[in-house]
């Protein structure tokens, strides 16, 4: 029997029959445990496996309004699903998780709910190491004979105009969470344009898809996003009535086009042509490419979140159960042996501060006893912090180490402390980002040619060839190291512009390099090199003549040491 312990009948709290009150109340008490131990509602964890990817078997020649109009039903429900699995994993990174719901049966009034969110940790920590610094694109250093291409640093001004760093955190904390995140491209129009010629915009995944051809290639076919609106009409007996529609902007390579939401199906919405004021069903766009592009973290679109899970849930479970061990161990039960007492006398007495006892059979001598049976914090720790250590080894964030470092070096420590892992994992991280960041800059150059040719600063020749993106992350680790490799690629005659990008010191080594030849001039890494050859060697022999000398010294000070005590001058 849950809630209260019989040691002889009516020892529990004692217990008047005499009094029909008293009895209604232990029946209530006694009672209720059983009657919800029937059924319990204990919150199930949710699994999810990654994302869908939604796929078509229409060709890009085959797209107009007819043929997206017939896949957009299909489409919208596919995704759907994804939305609703988005939607509760950024509520649960937000801290919506089901340990909120948690309902104990035994004491339900001592009913602890702590909510550890080590989701919140994981998404924030990855974002801030990935992305702390902004995203550069510097050139390529591959090809002999090339020179620095001043569109590069062109390119990184127009990126700074529209806020791209801060874009591309948001767009991390969506990868994150979710398996995958998009971005949004578009030309200025005339009338709004600014510093770039581009506007840019990091839409919502749940309200935002990409659709695939089946075939080998898997190039994007049309693109999406979703639109809701509020309309108020008139019925026939002139009754005002509500009512939410859906409105799908879709991008292929050459049109765009507006659907709206109308009994289930998608009817084509006419939009009109700034020049000429024509409506028409698709609008043409004036720089042919995909105007949403996608960033999925993997090939699953697995979020970080549904990966640990259970993990996250277990250790909220362990962290509320120690508290309600706890209080359950300072509230223990009072158990009366041989002795009967009403439950209002017993609330007088402890009121009090006093019990009473009485034996009236020295064969059955009356006692009060206190039910404890306390949970170890020291086990229960050893099993959250065994959850929190795999679930860091799992998303390939490094451990917190609060015991004191000994004889280990720098290195030892990156590396038995996780950090080498966790570089190891951003560095998959971004290979997945730079993949959509590809056919992102694709869209951005096709754009900034066609704007800027009539423009003072214009990007003419860059391609996507010629453009590296590139990552800054611990710039400090290992400084010593690296400006030692940097001189001594000086010495070998490395080129300035492939030394630079390899030494990984700067984030925009570009601009270091241009600023290096404006403060010193056109040959300087030339002059560097032949003063950097000269110390080296000088300093290889003037350390050995140094030794030499001062051997020499020693066996002269020796010397001249006998010579003084003989009194030789």
């Amino acid at each position: 029997m849950h809630g209260a312990i019989r040691l002889q009948p009516n020892s529990v709290y004692g217990g008047d029959k005499r009094n029909s009150e008293v009895e209604n109340v232990e029946q209530e008490i006694m009672s209720e445990p059983i009657e919800s131990t029937e059924v319990e509602n204990t919150p199930k964890t949710v699994q999810y496996f990654g994302r869908r990817k939604l796929l078509s078997s229409y060709t890009k020649e085959e797209l107009n309004e007819k043929t997206l109009s017939k896949i957009l039903p299909e489409v919208l429900r596919e995704h759907e699903i994804n939305a609703g699995e988005i939607d509760y994993l950024y509520n649960y990174y937000k801290g919506k998780q089901p340990i909120l719901d948690k309902k104990k049966i035994v004491r339900p009034e001592i009913n602890n709910i702590t909510l550890e969110n080590h989701a919140f940790e994981i998404v924030e920590f990855k974002k801030s190491y990935v992305y702390g610094e902004p995203v550069k694109y510097v050139q390529k250093g591959e090809k002999e004979g090339e020179t620095l291409n001043p569109e590069i640093s062109l390119l990184n001004r127009f990126m700074e105009s529209e806020d791209k760093a801060s874009l591309d955190k948001e767009l991390a904390e969506w990868q994150y969470i979710c398996g995958t995140a998009y971005r949004w491209v578009e030309a200025d129009r005339k009338g709004d344009e600014d510093d770039a010629p581009f506007e840019l915009s990091v839409p919502d995944p749940r309200r935002t898809f990409v659709v695939y051809s089946n075939d080998i290639k898997g190039d994007p076919l049309f693109s999406g996003y979703i639109s809701y609106f509020v309309d108020q009409i008139m019925t026939d007996d002139k009754i005002p009535l509500v009512v939410k529609y859906r409105v799908v902007t879709v991008y292929t390579d050459t049109n765009k086009y507006i659907f709206k939401e109308d009994n289930g199906e998608y009817k084509i919405m006419p939009q009109s042509i700034p020049i000429s004021e024509e409506m028409v069903d698709s609008y043409p766009l004036e720089i042919k490419g995909q105007r949403i592009i996608e960033y999925p973290l993997n090939n699953s679109r697995l979020g970080l979140i549904e990966l640990v899970m259970s993990d996250l849930e277990a250790i909220n479970k362990i962290k509320s159960a120690d508290l309600d061990g706890i209080d359950q161990f300072i509230q223990s039960l009072l158990v009366f042996v041989n002795q009967e007492i009403d439950l209002i006398t017993f609330k007088k007495l402890v009121a009090n501060g006093a019990i009473q006892v009485s034996s009236s059979d020295p064969g059955k001598p009356a006692d009060v006893k206190l039910l404890t049976n306390q949970l170890t914090h020291t086990e229960t720790k050893v099993v959250s912090d065994d959850r929190y250590e795999s679930l860091l080894s799992i998303v390939g964030i490094p451990r917190l180490n609060h015991k004191a470092s000994g004889g280990d070096t720098g290195q030892a420590r990156l590396l038995g402390e996780g950090w080498t892992m966790a570089d190891e994992r951003a560095k998959q991280d971004e290979l997945s980002f730079k993949k959509s960041e590809r056919k992102f800059l694709k869209l951005i150059l096709s754009i900034c040619k066609y704007k800027t040719k009539d423009k003072e600063e214009k990007i003419k020749v860059l391609k996507l060839s010629d453009i590296d993106i590139k990552f800054t992350r611990n710039k400090s680790d290992n400084l010593l190291v690296k400006t030692q490799g940097l001189m001594n690629m000086m010495s070998a005659q490395v080129p300035p512009e492939v030394a630079f990008v390899t030494c990984d010191l700067f984030s925009d080594p570009n601009d270091v390099y241009q600023k290096g030849k404006d403060y010193f001039g056109e040959d300087f890494w030339k002059k560097d090199s032949k003063s950097t050859k000269t110390l080296v060697s000088e300093g290889i022999t003037n350390h050995t003549n140094t030794s030499t000398h001062l051997a020499k010294n020693e066996v002269g000070g020796e010397k001249g040491k006998e010579d003084g005590e003989r009194g030789i001058s």
